[in-house]
């Protein structure tokens, strides 16, 4: 079954490449909304299975949706767009009920790759069951997983190659990015992940890079 799409976006010229490229890739976009008003008809509607959400819109913005008009026990995912990279900005996103954060400017490939995990892959509901959402270090896993899909090769290399490009992104040192990453995964153990562990038959805690590759199977 296709997956649904809904964009709201205020660019009309990102909007459109991404509807065409979506439908090249088998995605059915159900509608195309270019400003918050227009936006919150096609969330009432919720005629999707994955909406894409720019954080910056005329008339009403991205967060005033996430906190007014969509709905915490929804079916759907919520992939958050947005210029500014600003932490507090990504934090207050999550917090609201966005289910994952992009930064503009960003690959349409890489958004096809993110509504494909959302919908269907294991990796988004081990995290979202057991990771603190707010947290840097949970982000910081959501992208690794996003840089991975492109080039798996990395899982060999993440204080040489991974977390690099991941600090790059969020003007971060990656000690910061390895500490967070660590933090996150430490919170997660002891918040279920632990006994979900377990009962795949492991009893020691995992590395970075064996959850990493757990999560990437």
């Amino acid at each position: 079954m296709a997956i649904r799409v809904a964009i709201i976006e205020d660019s009309h010229e990102l909007a459109t490449a991404i509807d065409r490229y979506l439908s090249q890739q088998g995605m059915i976009v159900t509608e195309v909304a270019n400003d918050g008003q227009a936006g919150q008809a096609v969330i009432q509607r919720s005629q999707f299975d994955v909406l894409l959400l720019d954080l910056i819109l005329p008339n009403i913005d991205g967060l005033t949706l996430l906190k007014n008009d969509i709905p915490s026990n929804r079916s759907y995912k919520v992939i958050c767009f947005s210029a500014f990279g600003k932490e507090s900005i990504l934090t207050e996103a999550l917090t609201l009920g966005g289910d994952y954060f992009l930064l503009k400017p960003v690959k349409l490939d890489v958004i096809a790759q993110t509504i494909y995990r959302m919908a269907e892959q294991k990796e988004f509901n081990l995290l979202r069951d057991y990771f603190t959402q707010r947290l840097k270090g949970t982000q910081y896993i959501y992208e690794a997983l996003a840089i991975l899909e492109r080039d798996p090769s990395k899982i060999n290399h993440l204080t040489g190659e991974l977390y690099p490009e991941i600090a790059d992104k969020f003007n971060v040192n990656k000690a910061t990015i390895e500490r967070a990453i660590r933090h996150s995964v430490e919170k997660a153990w002891n918040q279920g992940l632990e006994q979900h562990w377990h009962a795949e038959g492991k009893m020691v805690r995992p590395t970075t890079g064996e959850l990493l590759e757990y999560l990437t199977r």
